[in-house]
């Protein structure tokens, strides 16, 4: 009778010791799949942030180079890329938009993906190139500048594609 009470209670034993693995393994196995969801998760709510701050800088941008036509008709006058031709750096809360403003009648301005474009009398083409941790927007904006009354209008502002 006492070697069958031993029997008994070594296979309950390792029943109970199977069960436990069994138990640990799927718990295990939950734990490590929702672990992953939530990083995958918070990368890609991540990636759409630095794209919508990237696109909020440029469009930044692009508004700050409506001002200063606005103030001085003449902002993209002679610059460092050619005649009517200006590039410069715009800081929005520690991110930088590479902007580049070219007049009428600016043959020789390139902007930094060496396209050449000429505006046409009495507009001024707006391009703003921004990066927030690796994502990219860009925005287009096309303006009429009156000179005689200096009012500048929005003639047309889209978003260029990016990566």
């Amino acid at each position: 009778m006492l070697k069958e009470c031993k029997l008994f209670l070594r296979k309950n034993g390792q029943v109970a010791l199977s069960l436990v693995f069994l138990i640990g393994g799927v718990v295990l196995l939950v734990g490590v799949t929702l672990v992953f969801l939530v990083y995958s998760f918070l990368i890609s709510s991540s990636g759409l942030q630095a794209s919508n701050r990237a696109l909020a800088v440029a469009l930044a941008g692009a508004n700050d180079a409506l001002v200063h036509l606005s103030r001085d008709r003449l902002f993209a006058g002679p610059g460092g890329l050619g005649p009517n031709c200006m590039s410069y750096n715009f800081l929005a809360g520690g991110d930088v938009a590479l902007m580049l403003v070219a007049q009428e009648e600016s043959i020789n301005c390139m902007d930094w993906q060496s396209l050449p474009f000429v505006p046409p009398s009495g507009q001024v083409f707006v391009d703003a190139d921004a990066t927030v941790s690796g994502r990219r927007r860009l925005i287009e904006m096309v303006l009429s500048v009156n000179r005689s009354t200096g009012e500048v209008r929005v003639i047309s502002l889209k978003q260029k594609s990016g990566n």
